[in-house]
């Protein structure tokens, strides 16, 4: 027994090396996932599991490999070998499992990611989220292959060039569905409208209905469907009305010319202290004012802003102004103009009526004689 245990003397440190990490292997996979998942259940974490589902084999791996190295370089056999050459393989293992981990992540519920796009308003259909997990997957290998190849010092221009080549190629034959797919991150990220929102943009005006990776869908007053490109809809001005939190009302009425200076000051002072004491109306911005002398009317300017974006809370103030302003029309003795022409003449009309004579008017009233005589 004591000769085993001399024996086995050198090999001490690597085997509790290797004890150790396959204990911590162990409690991770019986406990700590456990853990996490209890944990998880209790803070209603949306993407918990999914993850924990991705990296749980990978990490489980890289502590056996973790374990296995250890044991390694701490026994006999590690001044027989390139310690450098173990460094590299346990490297490059520990970079597979990370990549294979998130191929994982992807591969698993690649919803993840397109969750957090329709939070941001942008929908996506079922062929573009697999067109787009396929190519995130791709996008995780060749990551893959290049960091092992780098660390293996292997030269790998020719492959990226090779590769952005054929990248190149792809693009230009995509080039329209690229430029809608990056026209969708501009517009994601810059956030110039959401769903619902009313818009105008390219000359086309209505409420936004959805937002996908290839087009934006409007719906028109005259509830017409119009999909506006994304690529265009990056590179075109957008008006959105429903982010303005005030409108401008701007109107003016005209009073005949028959109103008094009096009539109109008085007017002017009972309109503007209404509409200053209007709830919906910005009282530090109500103007209004005798403009000017038009061809047929008094104007009056009347210029204010109601604190609201909303299109019915807006003709509903318009509403109230305008009844109000009828009773205050009422009130103050005055009346609106309209266009009107004056006609004068040099020289006064004269009628002319010619008499027919009455000889003539008896004959035509006279009736004619049809019968005729027969000659027997």
């Amino acid at each position: 027994m004591n000769d085993i245990l001399t024996t086995l003397q050198p090999w001490y440190q690597s085997i509790g090396a290797f004890c150790f990490f396959t204990i911590i292997r162990y409690l991770y996979k019986n406990f700590v996932i456990r853990l996490l998942r209890r944990l998880n259940d209790k803070v209603s974490f949306s993407y918990g599991e999914d993850f924990l589902n991705a990296f749980e084999t990978p990490i489980n791996i890289a502590l056996f490999i973790i374990a296995f190295y250890a044991a390694i370089n701490l026994s006999p056999m590690a001044s027989m070998h390139d310690v450098s050459f173990t460094d590299r393989i346990l490297r490059t293992m520990i970079v597979t499992n990370f990549f294979w981990g998130l191929y994982n992540l992807i591969d698993t519920t690649h919803g993840v990611f397109f969750d957090l796009l329709e939070r941001f308003g942008i929908q996506t259909d079922e062929a573009i989220a697999n067109i787009l997990a396929t190519i995130f997957r791709m996008i995780i290998i060749m990551l893959a292959f290049v960091t092992v190849a780098r660390e293996w010092n292997y030269d790998i221009s020719a492959f990226i060039a090779s590769l952005s080549i054929g990248s190149l190629a792809v693009a230009f034959a995509a080039k329209d569905a690229l430029a809608n797919v990056f026209g969708s991150m501009i517009i994601l990220l810059d956030k110039p409208f959401k769903i619902g929102d009313w818009i105008k943009a390219n000359g086309i005006e209505g409420i936004v209905e959805s937002v996908s990776f290839r087009s934006t869908c409007i719906r028109t007053f005259p509830q017409e469907l119009v999909y506006i490109p994304n690529s265009l809809l990056s590179n075109t001005p957008i008006t959105n009305y429903t982010l303005r939190e005030r409108r401008r009302i701007d109107f003016t009425l005209g009073l005949t010319y028959g109103t008094t200076a009096a009539q109109i000051e008085e007017f002017i002072f009972k309109l503007k202290n209404y509409l200053e004491d209007l709830t919906l109306i910005d009282e530090n911005d109500v103007r209004v004012h005798f403009l000017t002398y038009n061809s047929s009317s008094l104007d009056i300017r009347v210029v204010c802003y109601a604190k609201t974006g909303k299109h019915l809370e807006y003709l509903n103030i318009m509403q109230e102004i305008n009844l109000h302003t009828l009773e205050l029309l009422e009130e103050v003795g005055v009346s609106c103009a309209f266009p009107s022409t004056s006609l004068y003449f040099e020289t006064p009309l004269q009628e002319n009526v010619t008499e027919q004579p009455a000889k003539a008017q008896s004959e035509a009233d006279k009736p004619k004689d049809n019968s005729t005589s027969a000659n027997c």
